[in-house]
């Protein structure tokens, strides 16, 4: 066994092995950066160090082992999910940057006139546009029902967390946490709807082709008109760049996670204390 497990080992540590584990993971690895990680982090210590009684006791009872899974894996969903919302956010900057480099090279400004244009095929732009939408609702949802492992229950709808908290009888735990919807709900409005008005998410998910918006040319330069973020003059984010708007997308959901599981975490330490005192 001694022998195998060496064998095993030195094939590990060969530069071939190591060689094609680096090759892979440059193509299709991605990783978070220290800042993104800290919340998660911060998670996993509590659940280790130590593991934490009620944890112990869900993964001993057949009965609530499936609660044991969930609460230790739930938050790997949403880290995964918030490096998903991430890299399409890299390539909408890449993309965005590729665009405007890319017409500097030629001097349309004096070709155009006072006429404008609006060069017609942007779909990869709109795809990745669209996957970023859709992965900032998924980001949260799985958050949604990380929390919730904590109450037994896969309630999974973030936009209806709070109400779902307000009726758990657990207020160590819920209080922050309903303040933390209440605070961040209105800043993802565009992944959620609320009575008839629909969210750019679920306008992409089942009503509509949702684009990234118009590019338009004149002497004035570059602009990015309409879309899913309301671009351009007259729109709701003006003259600002596709970018800059993204940018105030994935600080929010940064935060967002971040407060809500530092807090997740300190109010179920607040009531597993409050439990054995």
């Amino acid at each position: 066994m001694d022998d195998v497990f060496k064998q095993m080992t030195n094939s590990f540590f060969s530069p071939e092995i190591q060689g094609c584990l680096s090759a892979v993971e440059s193509i299709v690895g991605y990783k978070l950066g220290a800042s993104d990680r800290q919340p998660f982090l911060y998670f996993h210590n509590y659940l280790t160090n130590p593991q934490p009684e009620f944890i112990t006791l869900w993964r001993n009872d057949s009965s609530q082992k499936k609660w044991y899974h969930r609460f230790t894996n739930g938050m790997g969903d949403v880290q995964n999910t918030l490096a998903c919302v991430l890299y399409h956010h890299d390539r909408l900057v890449a993309i965005e940057r590729e665009v405007m480099e890319g017409i500097e090279r030629y001097n349309y400004r004096q070709a155009l006139g006072n006429s404008t244009i609006s060069p017609g095929n942007t779909l990869i732009w709109d795809f990745e546009y669209q996957a970023f939408i859709l992965a900032v609702r998924r980001c949260l949802d799985y958050l949604a029902r990380a929390i919730c492992t904590y109450f037994k229950n896969d309630f999974h709808s973030f936009r209806r967390l709070g109400d779902f908290l307000s009726k758990q009888n657990k207020p160590l735990v819920t209080t922050h946490l309903i303040e933390l919807h209440e605070k961040y709900s209105s800043e993802f409005d565009f992944v959620l709807s609320e009575g008839y008005r629909k969210s750019i998410r679920d306008k992409i998910s089942h009503y509509e082709y949702v684009p990234v918006g118009c590019i338009n040319l004149s002497q004035r330069g570059f602009m990015l008109a309409g879309g899913g973020e309301e671009l351009g003059i007259g729109g709701k984010n003006g003259a600002a760049l596709l970018s800059e708007v993204l940018q105030m997308h994935v600080t929010n959901i940064r935060g967002c996670i971040r407060d809500f599981i530092n807090t997740y975490v300190d109010g179920i330490r607040a009531d597993q204390h409050a439990k054995n005192v």
